[in-house]
């Protein structure tokens, strides 16, 4: 991420749910607003401008929909993170944001959520100008696309990968490599000599497989080497 912060403007008529999203962004580069309701977030929208917006797709003021085509007529180009206590899968959920988000990227998020996991999704797919592109193409929702079965297929790559770690309260991103063993439409397996930890984000840095996701397991499977599953973002 570059040396301005990232302004994010959270919806969410839960004040608990606001109050971790402030907390959770604390001493990183990200500069979040909350909005407890539509009529405050329009106001936002008017005054400042936004690099993401996180939207809660169960709002009691049922407006979250006027707020949502207001953001894709005003703001294209700013990607929104949906939340939802709704099924992320359901047809007539997507359909309905397909037929308002017409111009820019988005991705639902199934409540309840780790605010680790947002988090580092956030970081990632903000963390430098080159990778933006790719990961915004890759944060776009393509319910028709996921529509086709996910199997698993038989796959070996070597690969190159990195992830963040803290040290000594300095955040550092270490470069590893490491072998796909097999590889879905949602994810991976990866073998690894380091224990990856589950949520941890990491992001593969291939030429064919610039993609980013979150460890969901990991196992040792002999001495330094372990196991682990991806699942991609």
């Amino acid at each position: 991420m570059g040396d301005s912060p990232l302004k994010i403007l959270a919806v969410d008529d839960e004040q608990l749910i606001l109050w971790a999203l402030e907390h959770a962004c604390k001493g990183r580069s990200l500069n979040i607003k909350t909005a407890a309701t539509t009529e405050l977030a329009l106001e936002e929208i008017e005054q400042c401008h936004y690099d993401l917006f996180l939207l809660d797709f169960d709002l009691k003021d049922q407006d979250h929909l006027e707020l949502l085509k207001v953001i894709d007529e005003c703001c294209p180009y700013v990607p929104v993170i949906i939340m939802t206590t709704s099924d992320i899968n359901s047809c007539e959920l997507n359909d309905a944001i397909r037929s308002i988000r017409k111009n820019g990227a988005w991705h639902l998020l199934e409540k309840p959520f780790s605010l680790d996991k947002l988090i580092g999704f956030i970081e990632v797919i903000f963390q430098d100008h080159d990778k933006m592109k790719v990961c915004l193409n890759s944060l776009t929702h393509n319910y028709d696309q996921e529509k086709r079965e996910q199997f698993r297929r038989p796959h070996v790559q070597p690969v190159d990968f990195s992830y963040q770690v803290i040290v000594d309260g300095v955040s550092r991103r270490i470069s590893s490599k490491g072998i796909l063993t097999d590889i879905s439409d949602s994810g991976s397996c990866l073998l690894a000599h380091e224990q990856l930890q589950p949520e941890q984000v990491i992001s593969f840095e291939n030429d064919s497989l610039q993609q980013c996701g979150f460890v969901t397991w990991s196992v040792l499977i002999e001495e330094k080497t372990y196991r682990c599953g991806v699942q991609f973002c």
